[in-house]
């Protein structure tokens, strides 16, 4: 689907799973960008995704609990990385470096089945906007998922210890990547959800750059969806 497109309010109501009714009251309540011609609301498949993205990056720990809990089946995280998925400080020193270098272990895992175009597409999306996040975290993912380029939902892990300029909205060098591998969207969406609400909880950033190896990354991952558990039973 090209980055391009402009949707009409059913078919943007299809592409993000939501009921057609809810997208017009998002777009009224300006929680969608859209522009009304007449009658009609117009969306920018590109500004739409952007706005998203943005937008689950940014939310508050609730929210990101309520994008994470809307789903009919919630996977953990550490279910969908492994220690195959996972690269201990690997030393690219360039954004290139980075997602070739993440694209080369999802095509190893058979996660991908051609790691030149997940490169290309993962190059595509850092020129459009920076994945990172701050704090030495970035999310890395391809502009539009699709069933074409990820076989099942996973997430590729790696960490850099002397850290990459990339583009950081606050400056500073990124340590861990993410890498977001969904076939659709609405799953990505919440990968992002689950990944951008662990490191809101305090000394998580540490703990992943302290982990010996590949076995204490997945420990940390499994410590953090624990203590999620625990607070939503409260």
């Amino acid at each position: 689907m090209s980055a391009k497109k402009i949707m009409t309010t059913k078919e943007l109501a299809e592409y993000i799973k939501l009921n057609e009714k809810t997208v017009l009251k998002m777009a009224q309540n300006r929680e969608l960008p859209g522009v009304k011609i007449g009658n009609q609301w117009r969306f920018r498949l590109d500004a739409v995704d952007e706005y998203l993205q943005s937008d689950v990056i940014g939310s508050s720990r609730e929210e990101l609990d309520t994008i994470i809990d809307t789903a009919d089946h919630i996977i953990p995280l550490s279910r969908l990385t492994e220690p195959s998925l996972i690269r201990m400080d690997f030393e690219a020193e360039n954004i290139d470096g980075v997602l070739k270098a993440l694209a080369s272990t999802a095509r190893e895992a058979g996660i991908t089945p051609d790691a030149d175009e997940l490169f290309r597409r993962l190059k595509k999306r850092e020129k459009m906007l920076s994945t990172a996040i701050g704090s030495g975290i970035a999310i890395p993912h391809p502009r539009h998922p699709d069933e074409g380029l990820f076989k099942k939902p996973n997430v590729v892990i790696a960490r850099s210890i002397k850290g990459v300029d990339f583009a950081a909205p606050d400056n500073k060098k990124v340590f861990l990547f993410f890498m977001t591998c969904a076939a659709n969207v609405i799953v990505h969406l919440r990968l992002l959800a689950k990944i951008a609400r662990i490191f809101q909880n305090e000394g998580v950033f540490e703990k992943f750059m302290g982990a010996s190896n590949e076995n204490e990354i997945m420990r940390v991952l499994m410590e953090q969806e624990r203590e999620k558990i625990t607070i939503g039973a409260r």
